[in-house]
């Protein structure tokens, strides 16, 4: 930090002009430094967030890849709840099938005993 200057005195000689451009020059050359540690500083935080950039884009493409997953097991996992509500559907018509086949076949052994229950065996 450049220090301002001192209130003369009338014991104090005014400052040379050469201290002067030796105290200035000493400013600017730890200015200057300071720029370049913090332009070193900035390059290193923009490769940090390009890298970071870089890390978002996979981690977004490995989440719509899983997301292109999820949706296809999903509407697996529907095609199958429809087809087992399907086969559902279909057993319980077969048992039905089953038992007016059972009991077709009871009435037809009925009728052939003249309605007595089959024998006993």
């Amino acid at each position: 930090m450049i220090k301002p200057k001192t209130i003369m005195t009338a014991n104090q000689p005014p400052e040379s002009t050469e201290s002067r451009f030796t105290r200035l020059e000493t400013a600017l050359l730890t200015v200057g430094e300071r720029v370049v540690t913090h332009d070193a500083t900035i390059d290193v935080l923009v490769a940090n967030i390009q890298q970071l950039t870089e890390n978002v884009a996979a981690v977004n493409q490995r989440v719509d890849a899983l997301t292109t997953n999820v949706n296809a097991v999903t509407a697996r996992i529907d095609s199958l709840a429809s087809q087992a509500a399907q086969d559902r559907q279909q057993a319980a018509i077969d048992r039905q099938e089953f038992r007016n086949s059972i009991n077709q076949i009871l009435s037809y052994l009925r009728d052939r005993n003249g309605g007595s229950p089959p024998p006993q065996q």
